[in-house]
């Protein structure tokens, strides 16, 4: 028996599947050729890790919230931690949070989420020193008939604290925070810069700067010590404690946390902006001033002795720039189609390349630094979120 086998159908199938081929190459072919010929869309800046903020004012204290990225990187997750807080600060190495409330100074760890006491009493000015053991605080004296605990005036206390809240004494103003008539607790940007008393600010683990004002009190001497009315003296936390007078007062802008370069100015004065290289000598500092008049200090880098500025360039405009921390030279600014309060509060990331803006009344921003490109937290649809966080400010962000 013989077998005849019939190719006409299979060249007839082997004909269309070679046309099919052929189209499919014609269209990814297609496809790339598009690819290659148009400019991808824009990304923008992204979130990424988690950002702790205060939002909200009344007498009560503030929300403190967390945000963090959604899967997909373009919306967020929120949440509320804890309500009634005045203040805020974060340890350098983003692990710890202190803040205050009408109880006090608590301590949350932002590994675990355990909160410890550790001081009572109306608490405000908070400061870690740069290795992170330890902390100070200002605490105004208990209300009496003459002095209520609130009033400007009212006597106040300086203290540095172990992370057990054993506090050690440093100095005591019998004046008070003149100007400074926040709701207890409370302390401002402003106030913590130009109040006649403001808030301490460390220079090393060891020693920390703070102002004295005596007023109208004539020189005293205590222990050997010529105390001047009006300055700016360096703490020594040695035992006992050494106080040191300074030649000029300053208000300082601050301070980087991995060294000891510092952003500040004359006492009261709003320029002009002075750099300093190095603290170990404030008694007879001469810093350098800053390459740019009209601008304002917004911050380090977070871990880097980077400084960011920002100067107005319109009614609607300002550009954002850095400083090389080498030579102190100014590097290229980014245009940024805004402008900001004085209120703002920044935080800009380790690489330098994001900024993080909170203002008023319900702005929470992202912005490229390089670009400036300007992205919200929040659109405008997503209005159960944005009408939460009121007046926010940032605290720390926590990145990965």
């Amino acid at each position: 028996m013989s077998y005849k086998t019939d190719t006409s159908d299979w060249d007839a199938n082997t004909l269309h599947e070679t046309r099919l081929n052929g189209i499919g190459i014609v269209i990814i072919a297609c496809a790339l050729i598009s690819a290659c010929t148009h400019e991808p869309s824009p990304v923008g800046p992204r979130f990424t890790g988690r950002l702790l903020l205060l939002a909200g004012e009344n007498p009560n204290g503030a929300d403190l919230f967390e945000l963090s990225a959604a899967p997909g990187g373009s919306t967020y997750n929120y949440s509320l931690v804890t309500s009634g807080v005045f203040e805020a600060a974060a340890s350098p190495d983003r692990t710890r949070l202190l803040y205050t409330t009408k109880d006090g100074i608590q301590m949350r760890d932002l590994r675990t989420g355990a909160v410890k006491p550790l001081v009572k009493g109306e608490n405000y000015c908070l400061a870690w020193a740069p290795d992170g053991n330890r902390f100070s605080y200002k605490q105004k004296s208990p209300a009496t008939e003459k002095a209520p605990a609130n009033a400007a005036g009212a006597p106040t206390k300086l203290y540095v604290s172990d992370l057990d809240g054993k506090a050690k004494l440093i100095w005591e103003d019998p004046f008070g925070d003149y100007g400074n008539v926040s709701a207890p607790g409370q302390s401002s940007d402003i106030e913590r810069s130009t109040g006649s008393s403001g808030c301490a600010q460390w220079i090393a683990p060891d020693r920390l700067v703070f102002d004295r004002l005596l007023g109208a009190v004539p020189k005293q001497k205590k222990g050997g010590e010529v105390t001047k009315p009006n300055t700016t003296t360096t703490a020594i936390l040695s035992d006992p404690v050494k106080l040191l007078n300074t030649n000029r007062k300053w208000s300082f802008e601050g301070v980087c946390e991995v060294g000891s370069a510092a952003i500040l100015r004359p006492h009261d004065q709003a320029q002009p902006i002075l750099l300093a290289r190095s603290l170990d000598h404030l008694e007879t500092l001469d810093p350098s001033p800053a390459p740019c008049t009209g601008c304002r200090f917004v911050g380090f880098a977070a871990q880097s002795c980077v400084p960011f500025f920002i100067e107005e360039t319109g009614s609607t405009s300002s550009e954002l720039f850095y400083l090389n921390p080498t030579n102190w030279q100014r590097q290229r600014g980014a245009h940024l189609s805004q402008t900001f309060s004085v209120n703002a509060r920044m935080l800009i990331k380790s690489s330098a390349r994001l900024m993080i803006v909170g203002d008023a009344p319900a702005s929470l921003l992202l912005i490229d630094t390089e670009s400036g490109e300007t992205v919200p937290f929040f659109p405008k649809s997503a209005e159960p979120a944005a009408s939460a966080l009121v007046s926010p400010r940032p605290i720390v962000w926590i990145e990965n």
